[in-house]
């Protein structure tokens, strides 16, 4: 699927998880676990210079060079981690970060393997994002195993998962993956208005407005 698709996946992913476990006495909060589940749902396609997230990442960067940027971002950190004595996580997001820049698109970072590190990655630089950066990253898988190409669910085994043998498979860019994209930002805008309402409605709460 396209980028935007995927990004209004996860962006509908983080407000179905802000509505369950979120704190809604806290805005800031609720609104940056939609947006890392968001971002999450794109980091995928790090594996594709063209990609939604690598013009987010390197807006100003031609195609051609963005591989190596990312490489050298990773290669960097890890060195910064040795000189500094930076925290783990540092070398952990440089050794991603180099490692992948030059694999195919649809490979290891489109795996269980690979969600599972950024995950980990995530747990022990910002804890309390950890389920936002999950379930959005794995919503990207999801999204693209109803694509005919598949995925590569369990990378190193290089066979790639789909659903087109049950009859479902979405052409990227096509009109069932615009309309996928159109649902997901209306249920997103569903979602989001239920939360600032609850937040309004425990706020009135708390000031006695409402008993």
């Amino acid at each position: 699927m396209e980028g935007r698709t995927h990004f209004a996946i996860g962006i509908a992913c983080g407000v179905g998880l802000a509505c369950t476990v979120g704190d809604t006495k806290d805005v800031m909060n609720l609104s940056l676990t939609i947006i890392t589940a968001g971002m999450a749902s794109i980091l995928p396609d790090i594996d594709e210079d063209g990609s939604l997230i690598n013009n987010f990442i390197f807006p100003s960067l031609k195609r051609t060079y963005r591989s190596f940027a990312l490489a050298a971002i990773g290669v960097v950190m890890v060195l910064m981690y040795f000189l500094k004595g930076l925290p783990d996580w540092v070398l952990y997001t440089g050794i991603f970060a180099a490692g992948v820049a030059y694999v195919p698109h649809r490979s290891v970072t489109h795996s269980f393997l690979s969600c599972a590190y950024i995950t980990w990655i995530i747990y022990q630089a910002v804890p309390e994002y950890t389920y936002a950066v999950a379930i959005g990253y794995m919503s990207h898988l999801l999204a693209d195993a109803v694509t005919s190409a598949g995925v590569p669910f369990l990378w190193p085994y290089s066979k790639k998962f789909s659903l087109k043998k049950l009859g479902i498979k979405v052409k990227s860019g096509g009109t069932v993956d615009r309309w996928v994209a159109r649902i997901a930002l209306i249920l997103s805008c569903i979602g989001f208005l239920y939360l600032i309402g609850q937040v309004f409605y425990d706020e009135a709460t708390a000031a006695g407005w409402i008993s």
